[in-house]
């Protein structure tokens, strides 16, 4: 018998820009299936669906986003294939059934909500007695313990054969800090980390560094989570670097900002190859920060960025406008945050309320979520789900300044003159003897030449940075990473991750317009007793909160903090206004 994973995600909401990565969860789950069973994966990025042959199994996984790609693709198999099972699973399955859409996935045989590897694997030694029907169409899974999990399948890579941008690891799940609007923690015990076997990652990294590929990404949702463990991860890593005589690796992951109170753990992954680290800033206002209970964030933000950055990290910050206690002033605070600190990372969006968040809750609670029906709407360029407080022109001209003032050629120069500056001024800068780099231009470039629109986008950064000032400015900036990398070795990675960060939000945003925008504000009657009201919880909301292990009530209570804070100001402006 034969299953056929299918990989169709959305390119519209691509955020990769010619970097394709592997479908991990298809490799992943391809280990769960039983011997007897022959393996096929089609990559709609990189191959058409068309070259996908007869199976007895089709099954998919993706995103929300990736709906209407999903669907093209199994109406297209089901025409050529109509005896075949078509199973869905993934993200989408589980944030469907939280707001009440599985309907729109009735054309599938049958749906996974929740962690795949055990159910799918019972359910294909059932198909293959023909006995599968004694399962419910909705197959309504739980937590797969991830430190139980299996060394994904490098026949089916082998196989393929398929180019992608190095190799992707799972390493942990879960994050337990506080988010309103992050939907991981909301997951059933995924509030806390939970990890993978130290022994896989290893045995997997070493699987990739067989085949050539050096570039990790280590997928995860906070690497430190658990910091004991991350601690024994990255030795791990060094005792398995000695093995294969010191080369270079070079690793990407995500993390969050407390990492800059461990200046031994920060030394050592360096040494073991981390370069680029996604670590979620979301705001730099305080208040907003103090709204979604980001505290981590609050206070020393800068510091903390400034100590990470000066081992040598490049952090790919991520950034959220629109929350409540946002002001017409968070669009220059973010640029003067990002250059001020050096920041070379940087790609903003607005809040968007997920499924089976906190967030998502309070915002339908006070009559603030917009139900995406208009495909008009949602094929904007930038829309969200959200009804701000905030006026929406306000928003969108706020958003378009920053576009603008961020690619900027003078911008540009001057924060990447403050990390070089920060660099040599803080005395902590741990290099990569030999060079390796996460973001190493040749891999890149070799990538682009396979692909036709890949090619087209690597030509659009070029012709953007050929005009004269921007030339100059990158030929000197080239320069001083040059000069400096024997004092600071792999000091080039800044280099090109801030070119390549520079020319992704020109591609992304260079030319967008008022036009472009979907975003949506309440009228200006709103009854803003509305958000202390929506923070209550039920009881049943209270229980399912509960039963997964979410620390919501800490959460709640920051975020009520907040908001209050937020309401009593309103009134006060409001009276001021009836007074004039």
């Amino acid at each position: 018998m034969k299953i056929t994973f299918v990989h169709a995600p959305e390119e519209f909401y691509d955020q990769n820009y010619g970097t394709q990565f592997i479908p991990l969860w298809a490799f992943y789950l391809a280990s769960y299936v039983s011997k007897d069973w022959e393996v096929d994966l089609i990559d709609c990025r990189l191959e058409s669906i068309e070259k996908a042959t007869d199976s007895d199994v089709f099954a998919f996984g993706g995103i929300n986003q990736s709906l209407q790609t999903m669907l093209d693709a199994k109406n297209r198999l089901k025409e050529k294939f109509p005896n075949a099972c078509y199973l869905m699973g993934g993200p989408i399955t589980w944030s469907f059934q939280k707001e009440n859409k599985l309907n729109l996935l009735d054309s599938f045989d049958y749906l996974f909500v929740m962690d795949g590897e055990q159910a799918l694997s019972d359910f294909l030694d059932k198909f293959k007695e023909g006995k599968h029907t004694i399962f419910p169409r909705i197959i309504q899974t739980s937590r797969y313990p991830v430190s139980k999990s299996r060394e994904m399948s490098f026949d089916l890579f082998d196989k393929k054969k398929l180019k992608y941008y190095g190799a992707v690891v799972e390493v942990s799940r879960g994050c337990p800090f506080l988010c309103e609007f992050c939907d991981i923690r909301v997951l059933p015990d995924n509030n806390k980390a939970n990890n993978r076997s130290i022994e896989i990652i290893i045995k997997e990294m070493d699987e990739f560094y067989k085949r050539g590929i050096t570039q990790f990404q280590f997928a995860c949702d906070n690497f430190i989570g658990d910091i004991k463990w991350a601690e024994e991860c990255v030795d791990a890593i060094l005792e398995w670097k000695e093995s294969i005589n010191g080369d270079d690796v070079a690793i990407f992951t995500w993390l969050t900002i407390n990492l800059f109170n461990y200046d031994s753990l920060m030394a050592k992954m360096r040494k073991a190859g981390f370069g680029i680290l996604f670590i979620g800033i979301e705001s730099v206002n305080q208040n907003s920060l103090l709204e979604t209970a980001k505290v981590q964030n609050m206070n020393l933000m800068s510091e903390a960025v400034e100590k990470i950055q000066s081992y040598g990290f490049v952090i790919a910050p991520g950034l959220i406008f629109g929350f409540d206690n946002d002001d017409d002033k968070v669009f220059q605070d973010t640029l003067d945050f990002l250059k001020d600190t050096g920041c070379v990372g940087g790609d903003p969006s607005f809040l968007t309320a997920l499924a089976g968040t906190p967030l998502f809750t309070r915002m339908k609670k006070s009559g603030r979520l917009i139900e995406r029906t208009d495909k008009a709407v949602e094929r904007k360029k930038i829309a969200t789900n959200i009804r701000y407080l905030q006026n929406t022109d306000m928003l969108s001209k706020g958003f378009l300044y920053f576009v603008k003032e961020f690619t900027s050629t003078k911008y540009q120069y001057e924060r990447i003159q403050n990390t070089f500056k920060l660099i040599k001024e803080k005395g902590n800068y741990i290099g990569v003897p030999k060079g390796g780099s996460y973001t190493a231009l040749l891999p890149y470039l070799l990538l682009q030449l396979k692909n036709t629109e890949n090619l087209e986008m690597l030509l659009r950064r070029v012709f953007y940075l050929l005009r004269p000032d921007r030339l100059m400015m990158v030929l000197l900036v080239r320069l001083q990473t040059f000069l400096m990398e024997k004092k600071y070795p792999g000091v080039g990675s800044y280099f090109s991750y801030w070119a390549y960060n520079w020319t992704n939000l020109h591609l992304k945003y260079g030319k967008i317009t008022m036009n472009d925008f979907g975003l949506h504000s309440v009228d200006e009657n709103f009854d803003y007793s509305l958000l202390v009201n929506s923070l209550e919880m039920t009881d049943d909301e209270e229980k399912e909160f509960k039963e997964t292990g979410v620390k919501f009530n800490v959460q709640a209570k920051r975020t009520k903090k907040a908001i209050e804070k937020l309401v009593e100001n309103k009134k006060k402006e409001r009276l001021v206004s009836s007074d004039v």
